[in-house]
């Protein structure tokens, strides 16, 4: 707002649900606390700043405040389309300011089912309308056939449309909306829910009179879109991820939210290289899939070109704000020691005892562990000595292979020895030790222990590519995923350590390893990990979440 304050205003979820609204004054750093708002009730939508202290949303009626959200005591009848159809509303609309800092035109999306329709066979309808008035009174509504499409299923065309609408106005003067799109036909024989529509772009050059065929950005899984245009004069745009889908394929059990940005006024946008500003992974025990967990989108460009993003995270009962650039770097390089690497660079270390391509494969990008080799290191002077403080981060795709993969070891003649692992002996739906860490002499006897709880969040295994590290911080262990630390796991016993735990425990030093993908203990070899292996890194320190972010961010 011209105040130099920004306000979020989210519902109070409840019986009833009320709208409630807070006030930033350090660009989204610190927020004050939440205000209800009297007289108003259900979910609020399109908060929209009109200039001069004025705003508008609708809950049922349309509300404004003259005081820049602090009193709301003048509202309007939210009116119906002309033909007297609903006018739901979700997205955000576009103001066109006068010279003086006022609004003089509001341009909004709404949609309805026409009589005797209803969703999900059925195609939805959006109407583009405007007001010169201050929102009070609307005109000028439209609802073009372009935002009508077919797609073929079952032997029949089943005819599709849209819902929500985020709209901006461009740097070149063009409209440009962004679209919910109806489920493809193709989900209606199995487990489906509104989880799975889209998003498409639609662009007006004549300021709403005309509309142009629909881009679709995504088919299922993405939407809620919210739309700004940064001062750069690329657009961004904000989107939920409520299923994780590659065109019409599912390909992860992800949720959260990401970014789109367009350098060209909406014409193309980076589908294949979004900002993927939040992520976590759920599943429900009973496999019904596409329980997104998350919806409803926020969005703000400040003057900076940094955007602050807001959506719901439903498992948290939460608004989720994330403040990001979209040239944003990271804050230091990632340094690499390749000197202190070079007398691991031969191929021997595996050549010594297995076999090229038959038993590993090297890969670009990757080593691909067959479950018949795994790498060994020598627990040389700086190794045996991390021992209260440090990390152990592996960037990985896993397979799922039951029994107890071992990612990292360290073992000896009658020493149990440290080690991390996942346990897939039983269902990990109900597991409570997905991924531990584990240090004993003797096995009826645990010494340290942190264990990672199926229902965590992130999920503790998956089998996409992934970060897995063990931070180590005075004797306390704690495993991130991505850089994002697990929610639920359990530390038992004290004296966490890691490599020099075996030098006290086994033996000299001189004749212990440390083994990757496997557990070597006398002789013998178990829980050889399947997976493809992208990096392993070691720090005689803890490092930091955004360290971690880094460099998994790296490693891509």
């Amino acid at each position: 707002m011209d105040n130099g304050e920004l306000a979020l205003q989210c519902s109070a979820e409840g019986k009833p649900t009320k709208p409630v609204i807070a006030f930033s004054r350090d660009d989204g750093d610190t927020w004050s606390r939440f205000v209800e708002i009297p007289g108003a009730n259900g979910r609020p939508m399109l908060l929209t700043y009109h200039g001069a202290g004025k705003l508008s949303f609708v809950a049922g009626r349309r509300f404004f405040s003259h005081d820049y959200g602090r009193t709301w005591t003048d509202s309007v009848q939210h009116p119906p389309t002309r033909q007297g159809r609903t006018f739901h509303l979700e997205g955000n609309a576009w103001v066109d300011f006068d010279q003086a800092g006022k609004a003089k035109a509001i341009f909004e999306l709404g949609w309805h089912y026409a009589p005797g329709k209803k969703h999900p066979r059925d195609d939805a309808t959006v109407v583009f309308r405007r007001s010169v008035d201050g929102g009070r009174l609307w005109i000028d509504e439209i609802s073009p056939p372009q935002w009508k499409f077919t797609m073929r299923h079952g032997g029949k065309s089943w005819l599709r449309g849209v819902s929500e609408g985020a709209i901006v106005r461009a740097a070149n003067g063009d409209l440009v909306a962004a679209l919910r799109s109806d489920m493809p036909p193709v989900f209606f024989d199995g487990p489906h829910d509104d989880s799975l529509e889209g998003t498409a772009i639609s662009i007006s050059r004549d300021n709403g009179k005309t509309w142009s065929k629909m881009n679709m950005l995504f088919y299922a899984g993405r939407h809620h879109a919210n739309l700004q245009r940064l001062p750069n004069n690329d657009l961004v745009c904000t989107l939920v991820v409520r299923a994780d889908f590659d065109g019409l394929k599912r390909i992860s059990d992800r949720r959260g939210c990401d970014a789109l940005i367009s350098h060209d006024n909406g014409q193309t946008w980076n589908t294949d290289r979004r900002y993927e500003l939040d992520a976590w992974r759920y599943e429900r025990g009973d496999g019904y899939w596409v329980d997104g967990k998350c919806g409803h989108i926020a969005a703000v460009a400040l003057p900076d070109g940094s955007v602050i993003s807001a959506y719901g995270h439903y498992l948290r009962g939460a608004a989720m704000l994330v403040k990001w650039h979209p040239e944003a770097r990271p804050v230091t390089s990632v340094k690499r020691e390749l000197a202190q690497l070079e007398r691991f660079a031969s191929s021997a270390i595996l050549g010594q005892v297995a076999r090229p391509s038959v038993d590993y494969q090297v890969k670009q990008k990757s080593l691909v562990m067959t479950g018949q080799a795994w790498i060994q290191v020598p627990l040389d002077k700086r190794l045996a000595a991390l021992d209260r403080n440090g990390t152990i981060e592996l960037v990985f795709r896993p397979k799922r292979q039951g029994g107890m993969p071992i990612l990292v070891a360290c073992a000896a003649h009658g020493v149990e020895g440290f080690r991390i692992a996942y346990d897939q002996r039983s269902s990990v739906t109900s597991s409570k030790q997905v991924l531990y860490s584990d240090q004993r002499v003797t096995l009826d006897r645990m010494e340290y222990s942190v264990q990672v709880d199926n229902q965590s969040d992130p999920r503790p295994f998956t089998t996409d590519l992934q970060q897995i590290a063990y931070v180590m911080n005075s004797g306390h262990g704690a495993f991130y995923r991505d850089g994002r630390r697990f929610s639920k796991q359990t530390e038992t016993g004290d004296g966490g350590s890691l490599f020099h735990y075996m030098v006290k425990r086994g033996a000299a030093k001189g004749k212990l390893f440390i083994s990757i993908a496997a557990l070597v203990r006398n002789a013998e070899v178990s829980g050889v990990v399947r997976g493809e292996l992208h990096a392993v890194r070691i720090y005689d320190r803890p490092l930091t979440a955004d360290e971690l972010r880094r460099n998994r961010l790296a490693t891509d």
